[in-house]
């Protein structure tokens, strides 16, 4: 039962995942008419800023802060100079 509980929490999660990543290909391609194949590099780099942070610092909670952060300030910098 434990197998089938670890598995079923494991399946959504990366199904949140996947759907996370195709939202923002629709959001980006609605809006811009440009498709954004940098979504995974640029959650890449998200994450290794979060771990980065975490791992200097130790705490979860502030590299979460400073990965959503970021992340922001990189989808920014791609929309006001790629894109536009």
């Amino acid at each position: 039962m434990d197998r089938f509980v670890f598995l079923t929490v494991d399946g959504l999660s990366r199904g949140a995942v996947y759907a996370a990543f195709a939202l923002a290909l629709v959001l980006i391609w609605r809006a811009a008419r440009v498709v954004n194949f940098a979504q995974g590099a640029m959650a890449v780099a998200a994450a290794y800023v979060a771990y980065s942070v975490s791992a200097a610092t130790g705490s979860y909670w502030l590299g979460f802060g400073v990965a959503i952060v970021a992340g922001l300030l990189l989808g920014a910098v791609v929309d006001r100079v790629v894109m536009r």
